[in-house]
């Protein structure tokens, strides 16, 4: 045995001297390479992932159950976070079982599965109110967990006494609700939130209006119930308005840059647009009387009547004795004579019809009531701004000034062109250029990725040196001449002379390490 150990020893020996300090360099190199990322490959690969044990939140009494529970098992292999408890992802589902077979975590409180368990037909109707009341608070208090944002929850209700009596127009006693809840540091509940919170409870208790509930964070702030169901959205006004404003900016601004920059280039233009929007919402109605021939002013004539009257002869005139007798008529003209009468009359009465509009308009919820436009643009010599010359200046001014014309149209008054270009900035600036976001970095990752390209690296230049070593090998021994068989003389020696022997058979190692092969073997077969 360590004869054929010296053996592969030598081999080895002679194979690594075959190459250069230069080449030898770099094999360790790579090779130091190779152990390095395949050890911090087996290490990050090796690392257990933590997971929570159980979902949600957990108070701080449910942690110390878990940690004590844990301990008591000689399990150690956790990690204690904020509201949770951390094990290895291969161990979650077998731990988690264990605990909740033991009734671990063991919440404050009693739950509804009680009226299957321990109530017994000695309980009194006021103990049974009691421990229901109790089971819908602790109830709650796990719903209301759910909501994003609240770590922990206490509720307390108060119940109208039940009577058998009827109550006229229906009227009985309202419940009520009184709530606080733990929120996560660094969060914030919102309208919706707050209104999910509200609605939970007023749903989840019967005869429970949201007016009766009352609801705060653990710092004492209030959160009021919003509704704002009328506006069909859940944001506020100052967020609808907010968002209108810079939704036109935007729109205003990307069709300018569009525009500008497919003139100009993308990266020699930028525009910044500011708006004042007008909120104000108007309703009115009209009741408009139109005719139906708009040209000559008239209707439709739906109905129409004529009357003609004529008389013709002769006779006393009307009248009476002029005087001023007691049977005389003062001013009336007397009767003289017999005359020649002729009475004429002529009536016509037509009825048009005409078109009657009522509209019920309401204006638009905003409107533009001023803009302006500032727009920069990089000369063509970022070295000498006046390169820019007047003259595109004026035609982006003229442009840009039918954008701020056709905004402002809707107030119905025309704007003189000084009151436009006031409007209106546009100025020669050399750009800085783009810039650019890192994204965080990832570590594990790109650990993780060096060491696996660091792997390919090595692996690469390995057989690369390899192959290249191989076939230098092949062409030497196909170009070197034939080798004669060496005739090895018996070497004689007696028990004296080991040291001499020894020292010849390593000089033959050394020098010719197949001969000195051969003769092991013809030594090995002989014995």
């Amino acid at each position: 045995m360590n004869e054929r150990l010296l053996q592969i020893r030598s081999q080895i020996a002679a194979f690594w001297n075959r190459f250069s300090n230069k080449q030898k360099i770099l094999i360790s190199a790579a090779a130091l390479f190779l152990i390095i990322s395949t050890t911090l490959f087996i290490y990050f690969a090796a690392k257990p992932n933590y997971v929570p044990l159980f979902t949600g939140n957990l108070t701080e009494n449910d942690v110390a159950q878990i940690k004590t529970e844990l301990d008591a098992e000689g399990y150690k292999n956790y990690q204690i976070t904020a509201g949770n408890v951390l094990v290895p992802e291969k161990d979650k589902y077998t731990k988690a079982a264990d605990l909740a077979a033991k009734g671990v975590p063991k919440s404050d409180g009693v739950k509804l599965d009680i009226f299957s368990q321990n109530i017994g037909m000695g309980m009194t109707d006021r103990q049974f109110d009691v421990v229901e009341r109790d089971a819908m608070q602790n109830q709650l208090a796990d719903l209301l967990k759910t909501v994003d944002g609240v770590r922990n929850a206490k509720v307390i209700l108060t119940m109208p006494q039940q009577s058998v009596f009827v109550h006229p127009n229906d009227t009985q006693d309202k419940a009520s609700a009184s709530i606080v809840v733990d929120v996560e540091p660094g969060k914030q509940l919102e309208a919706p939130q707050i209104r999910a919170l509200y609605n939970l409870v007023s749903k989840s208790v019967p005869n429970l209006p949201t007016d009766n509930i009352v609801i705060m964070d653990q710092n004492s702030q209030m959160l009021p119930f919003q509704d704002d169901s009328k506006d069909g959205n859940y944001l506020t006004q100052y967020q609808q308005q907010s968002k209108i404003k810079k939704d036109v900016e935007l729109d205003i601004q990307r069709n300018l840059q569009n525009m500008l920059g497919t003139i100009l280039g993308q990266d020699k233009v930028y525009v910044y647009t500011y708006v004042k929007l007008n909120f104000d919402k108007t309703q009115r109605e009209e009741n408009l009387v139109e005719p139906v021939d708009k040209q000559n002013n008239e209707g439709i004539a739906i109905s129409a009547q004529k009357i003609q009257e004529s008389y013709t002869g002769t006779g006393s005139p009307p009248g009476g004795t002029a005087g001023s007798g007691q049977s005389q008529i003062p001013g009336y003209p007397g009767a003289s004579g017999s005359t020649n009468n002729q009475y004429e009359k002529t009536q016509n009465s037509i009825n048009y019809e005409v078109n009657r509009v009522k509209q019920n308009i309401v204006s638009q919820p905003y409107k533009i009531d001023d803009i302006t436009i500032n727009v920069g643009v990089e000369p063509p010599n970022p070295a000498n701004p006046a390169s820019l010359t007047p003259a595109t200046q004026a035609e982006i001014q003229k442009l840009l000034g039918n954008v701020v014309r056709a905004s402002l149209s809707s107030q119905g008054t025309q704007l003189t062109p000084q009151q436009i270009n006031d409007r209106i900035s546009v100025f020669p600036q050399t750009f800085s250029g783009k810039q650019t976001f890192t994204p965080p970095t990832n570590w594990t990752n790109i650990i993780l990725y060096s060491v696996l390209g660091l792997v390919l690296v090595a692996a690469g230049v390995t057989i690369f040196i390899v192959v290249r070593r191989r076939r230098k090998q092949q062409e030497t021994e196909e170009l070197a001449p034939p080798q004669l068989p060496v005739d090895i003389p018996e070497i004689e020696y007696d028990e004296g002379e080991d040291v001499v022997v020894r020292k010849q058979l390593e000089k033959l190692a050394k020098q010719k390490p197949e001969e000195f092969v051969g003769l092991l073997r013809s030594w090995l077969a002989d014995d």
